[in-house]
């Protein structure tokens, strides 16, 4: 079954075409890797994804329910939450907030009940807090809930990134090269996390990401883009055998794992 569709989505930057009539499927509860060189458009077609731009041409649908050309914040209440390849955190927040703040688009206090402190209010809160230190024991932070998140070990700020994006109760996850910076126990570590993940919450992931053995372990269906066209899809053996892949990633050795 299908739970995000983008059919033949299309963005220009004036005479520049960033992603040229793109159209992939993701099925519900899989994890699918959207590959391809520097500047082959996989950021733009996330950023579409999300409501960041708007495309040009093409609709995108979550759930078969349109969300093209939603605003962020729209889209990310209707289900669709993503990590960023540089990290995004609220660095002077401690990491117990940085979650919580992740929750926001889900709590119904007004501005009313907010001011006055309501034990509606408060309930929420607590309730809150409590979901949100269950989402770092989750990912295994439970040891720095109070720290400040520019404290972290860079591996741990991804984890929060990602504890963060779990907040909002997604129904797709997008992680946008999560294993960029790694050393390689921080990579195994987040390679069963995202496993994890998928499994127990049965979450539909998609990622942007570099480190091809992480890819080959973990998809269950790749799409590769170059200059903006996708030019391949398939199983991983598929894929580190088709030879447009192989060009466009100038040589064997880059998809030898």
């Amino acid at each position: 079954m299908s739970m995000l569709t983008a059919t033949s989505i299309t963005k220009h930057f004036g005479g520049l075409t960033a992603v040229k009539d793109v159209s992939i499927n993701f099925e519900k509860g899989s994890i699918t890797a959207v590959i391809g060189p520097n500047g082959a458009g996989k950021t733009t077609f996330f950023n579409m994804i999300t409501g960041i731009y708007s495309p040009d041409g093409g609709e995108i649908h979550l759930d078969q329910k349109t969300i093209t050309g939603l605003k962020p914040n729209f889209i990310a209440e209707k289900g669709i939450a993503r990590t960023f390849q540089n990290i995004r955190l609220f660095k002077e927040m401690s990491v117990l907030e940085n979650v919580m703040v992740g929750m926001h688009i889900h709590l119904n206090s007004g501005f009313l009940g907010t001011l006055f402190s309501t034990p509606k209010v408060r309930a929420e809160e607590e309730q809150a807090r409590y979901e949100a230190y269950s989402l770092l024991e989750y990912v295994g932070l439970a040891d720095w809930v109070n720290h400040q998140a520019k404290n972290l070990p860079y591996g741990a700020q991804r984890k929060l990134e990602i504890a963060r994006a779990l907040a909002t109760h997604p129904k797709v996850l997008l992680l946008d090269e999560p294993a960029a910076g790694m050393n390689p126990k921080e990579t195994t570590e987040l390679t069963d996390l995202i496993l994890q993940i998928r499994d127990d919450k049965q979450i539909t992931i998609i990622l942007i990401e570099h480190d091809m053995k992480l890819v080959m372990r973990i998809s269950e269906q790749i799409y590769v883009l170059d200059h903006g066209q996708l030019i391949a899809q398939g199983v991983p053996e598929e894929i580190r055998n088709n030879p447009n892949v192989i060009e466009a990633y100038l040589g064997k050795s880059a998809l030898s794992v």
